[in-house]
């Protein structure tokens, strides 16, 4: 039997419309599991069979059916709320996905100082440390254009050193919460989110411009791998302004 838990991801189930009679997904974040049934009986069951023996169990259980033929039902018990799908698959099985509505673990990220902190190979970014748990194992120095607004207004491109540090995860985060998780933390501490990718490689982007700095980073998860890239361009790069003076 293979399967997946998660204490946060995200995923969507199918209802339809009574109205419009079209589909309707339906997003739920919160802990997860995702995993396959199959009859162990001496003369196996199908999976439709299967799924008709399940039925009952889950109404006794207290779930109430949003759309039977999609196997899709949901369960409220007192404020938690629980949505499952329950489906026949190849080889008669049943999949299963499970989830229990919850929110992504907090992380709290400290706000950039009015100075520039340019951290050793051995140490973590001060204001951007890794997922709880991670080891560095890795530090180098990269170049990268970057996108400058000069004090005209006009714009610019200058070419710029990140700081790129490497982590080994002890536990790996889904998609999902690590978006979520940095987003809300980079936000509460002042960030501005450029972007956020859900592909093979989540990834997201920000930049901070409060109290005098220009910091941009990049945090991407690729497996049990997190990367971390900064580069404090507000130290690297003097304004047209000041470089009169």
């Amino acid at each position: 039997m293979n399967r997946e838990a998660w204490p946060y991801d995200s995923e969507s189930f199918d209802l339809l419309n009574p109205a419009t009679q079209r589909l309707v997904k339906v997003p739920v974040q919160g802990r997860t599991w995702r995993f396959f049934l199959r009859s162990l009986d001496v003369r196996p069951l199908g999976a439709i069979t299967l799924l008709a023996r399940y039925k009952p169990v889950l109404e006794d259980a207290g779930w109430t059916w949003q759309w039977e033929e999609r196997g899709i039902a949901k369960r409220l018990v007192g404020a938690v709320e629980s949505w499952v799908r329950i489906a026949p698959v190849g080889g008669g099985e049943l999949k299963v996905v499970l989830v229990e509505k919850g929110s992504p673990r907090v992380l709290v990220l400290p706000a950039p100082g009015s100075t520039p902190e340019l951290p050793t190979g051995k140490e973590d970014f001060p204001y951007l440390p890794p997922w709880v748990g991670a080891k560095l194992v890795g530090s180098a120095v990269s170049q990268a254009p970057v996108g400058l607004k000069l004090p005209d207004g006009s714009e610019s491109i200058a070419m710029v050193n990140f700081i790129d540090k490497e982590y080994q995860l002890s536990e790996i985060p889904s998609a999902a919460e690590f978006l979520a998780a940095y987003r809300a933390a980079l936000e509460k501490a002042g960030w501005e989110i450029e972007g956020a990718l859900r592909g093979s490689v989540p990834q997201i982007q920000a930049n901070y411009t409060k109290s005098g700095r220009d910091i941009r980073a990049t945090l991407r998860l690729s497996g049990d791998a997190l990367g971390i890239s900064v580069a404090d361009v507000g130290a690297q790069v003097v304004p047209l302004s000041k470089e009169k003076h």
